[in-house]
């Protein structure tokens, strides 16, 4: 064999496989299937889809994450937990705890009733009954 013609052909063999490479990727790009399995053969179609696709990759990367930091938004508390309480209970300080005053010291020793220990919700807009 000739090696002028093997040196000839081993270029236009890459050339062509290039040529395929290329042309692969460009109809990957620009087909698409629909769920019944129909490919389409359509370059403006293909390309809107895969600029709707990006255009949807990019606003959720660039502009909720990055740009607005939409992953350390904080949202307010917009709930409360009632309960039931009944009976009473008798509370004292005992011995070891600090000196209270005596005119306070009647407010923590005492019979607490569940009037005593409901407490009004700390809520925006909310009343107690």
């Amino acid at each position: 064999m000739d090696p002028s013609v093997s040196e000839v052909t081993k270029p236009s063999k890459i050339k062509m496989l290039q040529h395929k490479a290329i042309e692969s990727i460009i109809n990957h790009v620009i087909e698409y299937e629909t769920p019944k399995v129909v490919t389409v053969h359509n370059p403006s179609i293909g390309l809107l889809r895969r600029s709707l696709q990006l255009g949807v990759v990019l606003y959720v990367g660039l502009y909720q994450l990055w740009y607005a930091q939409g992953y350390q938004e904080f949202a307010d508390m917009e709930s409360s937990v009632t309960t039931k309480v009944k009976g009473y209970s008798q509370s004292s300080l005992g011995s070891k705890h600090p000196p209270v005053p005596p005119n306070l010291r009647q407010m923590y020793e005492r019979v607490w009733d569940e009037a005593d220990y409901v407490v009004p919700p700390a809520e925006n807009g909310a009343f107690f009954v």
